[in-house]
């Protein structure tokens, strides 16, 4: 696959280094000339010193044959406008990392497919950590709208020594909601709903929910009495 990063920030050098490490061409641009040429010894793929929001520069960058492109710049109008020009020679994946919450459906009409926010992350992450310590995030999926979570059983579960297919059978478990599994405290293994382990304290409930969701399973996990499905 070949991938365009647009940058002006360190995470974009650690984006490609990674990506060439998967087997990716990448080609890097940069308007910082120290972050050329630090990519260019450490990685050895296309870099091009230059202002990212000029078509030509993204035409040497090879844009009409990109398969997908990053936009990493410090400034909304600069990743819409990225996103445009990306439209116009039809890159299939077109990814780029929104700064200010207003301008998400500017994003979208630029044709940008998959849009990511820090802010929208730290801000979860961080309601998660004040008001539900017992949730642990461990990944995003999509654009964020989905996650796998990892919830803490209290000593005060009221699902302790049950299996795991009492936390679906209640009423109020979220419909859209998977559990995906059991992580013992005891023996640090992963187990199936389907092995039926019982919940013990400090173990770990993995699930994929929305966020929302998510919160909604720790306080049927956690901290009240259940009400079952008949």
């Amino acid at each position: 696959m070949y991938v365009l990063i647009v940058n002006q920030q360190p995470l974009g050098r650690a984006l490609a280094a990674t990506l060439v490490d998967h087997g990716h061409e990448v080609a890097y641009l940069d308007k910082d000339a120290e972050y050329c040429n630090a990519v260019a010894s450490e990685l050895g793929c296309l870099v091009i010193n230059g202002d990212p929001s000029n078509l030509r520069m993204l035409q040497e960058a090879g844009i009409d044959r990109a398969d997908a492109i990053i936009a990493l710049l410090e400034r909304d109008i600069e990743n819409i406008m990225v996103g445009l020009f990306a439209r116009q020679y039809n890159v299939p994946k077109i990814l780029a990392r929104l700064r200010q919450q207003h301008y998400r459906a500017a994003y979208q009409l630029a044709g940008i497919t998959d849009i990511f926010s820090a802010y929208e992350y730290l801000h979860n992450e961080l309601i998660i950590a004040v008001e539900n310590p017992e949730i642990r995030h461990v990944m995003a999926l999509g654009n964020g709208q989905v996650e796998i979570a990892a919830i803490d059983v209290a000593a005060e579960s009221p699902l302790l020594g049950q299996d795991l297919t009492v936390l679906w059978q209640d009423a109020d478990f979220p419909t859209g909601a998977i559990v995906l599994g059991l992580l013992k405290a005891s023996e640090q293994l992963f187990h199936l709903p389907r092995d039926r382990q019982r919940i013990d304290p400090d173990d770990e409930v993995l699930l994929v929910a929305s966020h929302d969701d998510v919160q909604r399973i720790a306080r049927i996990l956690n901290t009240r009495k259940r009400r079952f499905l008949r």
